[in-house]
């Protein structure tokens, strides 16, 4: 090629970047794509045959964007000036911050890139989000989680579809997602076009997942894992690092150690490894450890070497505006010892609003008449909650029990996985939450919270979670402590 490749222009643009052997692999693959090179490999049903479909899966914070999204654009224009692309990522302000990196690099290195001088810029139209060519070329920049409306493109740029676990979480905002995409490629993408899909994937039923389970055998797809696997595409060793000239072997291995202490070993999976798979991306708690029999207790361990050091209760009521029997009201009756481990008693039921309103007063005066009573009541008050927390606190004043209730109103659903996976993830991962007696209530809880975040409920791990809440108020001191303090 007579003009600079990305990388070329990334070591002037970057003097001091360093660059992995994966790098000049996405540069590759991404310079054949744009001259309709690319070819399915050897092991694929298209083995030999052209290509107009690259998916390439890598770690977050590794130079990807850089790469495809900001060097690899000018390459494409200089030896096309004519060229239409599209740069789609989660927010229209990413994809438009790409495209202002990518305009810059052609005007500050315009004469590396084309020495003829046949690339220039429109100068009545360079904005960061859609710039012009002097021959007619352009790149627009847009979100891909909304719409995309206007010109064709001989290209099509997927940089990060999805902005986090919470995102990808979503099925509103996947099938947005998938839309968006669909649209783009069917409407706008020219007949011999190309598309490349780069980012870090979140969940198995993300754009990536999708593409593989519909038209799997359109892709070249590429998968740099941050620790090597058995077969890697580079000739690593199992177990070696990706990005070596950056991160070091050791920042790698704590990284996985990190996620893991934090029960969050499936993320580290799908962002590090970008392996996201059955059971693996779809369960926020997916290690079968973190509920082997260590959960199950048949009584509270109170002894000289380890004493209670409170004792809470927590209530999901799952109660809407009308009072009928809906989703499970949830208590949990949680205490933490001294040796910093958590024992729970769950109540899960379907009840009308009395018996709701009857087993709260039962179970604040069977803790009271244990002479362990508890200290704090947590009540979520979302929606039309409030109410019923109030006519809670009306009975248990009837009854003569003084407990301080602390009414609580948690965030949307979609937010709810991430606190209870927030909370529960370092009490699972360090075996530290346990369950008194295999109760059909505890048995409940413990399922649902592993089926966490596509069950049919979730009132158990809720309930639990809050109760991790309160405890922490206890321990902190603090009105509403922050998460990453949790019984830590």
């Amino acid at each position: 090629m007579q003009c600079l490749t990305p990388l070329a222009l990334g070591r002037l643009a970057h003097p001091t970047h360093r660059w992995g052997r994966f790098h000049h692999v996405i540069q590759g693959q991404l310079l054949r794509l744009f001259t309709k090179q690319l070819r399915f490999p050897a092991s694929h049903p298209k083995a030999g045959m052209l290509c107009k479909r690259l998916m390439l899966l890598v770690p977050p914070q590794h130079g990807k964007s850089t790469v495809t999204s900001q060097l690899f654009p000018p390459v494409a224009f200089a030896q096309n000036p004519r060229f239409k692309m599209l740069l789609l990522s989660y927010s229209s302000d990413l994809a438009a911050a790409h495209s202002l990196l990518a305009r810059d690099r052609v005007i500050e290195f315009g004469r590396h890139l084309c020495p003829s001088g046949a690339l220039q810029l429109n100068p009545n139209a360079k904005a960061r989000n859609a710039w012009l060519t002097t021959a007619g070329g352009y790149l627009r920049s847009a979100s891909i989680q909304g719409s995309v409306t206007g010109l064709a493109a001989d290209a099509v740029i997927v940089d990060d579809p999805f902005k986090s676990s919470e995102d990808s979480a979503s099925p509103t905002i996947r099938e947005k997602v998938w839309r968006t995409y669909s649209s783009v490629v069917e409407t706008r993408l020219a007949p011999d076009g190309f598309v490349a899909l780069v980012g870090t994937p979140w969940h198995e039923d993300d754009l990536r997942g999708r593409l593989l389970a519909t038209e799997a055998d359109d892709w070249v797809v590429i998968r740099f894992p941050a620790l090597a696997e058995p077969d890697d595409v580079l000739g690593r060793a199992a177990g070696e690092g990706l990005f070596l000239e950056r991160y070091s072997q050791e920042w790698y291995e704590n990284t996985r150690a990190k996620f893991e202490m934090r029960g969050l070993s499936h993320l580290w999976d799908a962002l590090y490894q970008c392996t996201p798979s059955g059971d693996a991306s779809l369960r926020a708690f997916n290690d079968p450890s973190y509920f082997a029999d260590h959960i199950w207790v048949q009584e509270l361990p109170l002894n000289e070497r380890n004493a209670q050091v409170h004792r809470v209760l927590s209530l999901d009521p799952s109660k809407s505006k009308t009072g009928k029997v809906g989703d499970y009201g949830a208590f949990c009756d949680a205490t933490l010892m001294s040796d910093r481990h958590v024992y729970c008693q769950m109540h899960l039921a379907r009840e009308t609003l009395p018996a709701l309103y009857a087993r709260a007063v039962a179970i604040v005066k069977a803790a009271k008449d244990e002479r362990r009573p508890f200290e704090r009541f947590i009540i979520e008050t979302n929606h039309f909650q409030e109410a019923v927390a109030l006519s809670v606190q009306e009975h248990l004043q009837r009854a003569g029990l003084d407990v301080p209730i602390d009414m609580h109103t948690t965030p949307s659903d979609q937010a709810k996985h991430a606190r209870i996976q927030t909370s529960l993830g370092p009490l699972l991962a360090q075996k530290r939450l346990h369950f008194i007696g295999q109760t059909i209530s505890n048995k409940l809880t413990v399922q649902q919270t592993k089926e966490i975040p596509n069950g049919a409920h979730d009132d158990g791990p809720d309930a639990v979670e809050m109760a991790t809440q309160a405890l922490n108020l206890l321990l902190t001191g603090t009105k509403r402590p922050q998460q990453q303090k949790v019984l830590r």
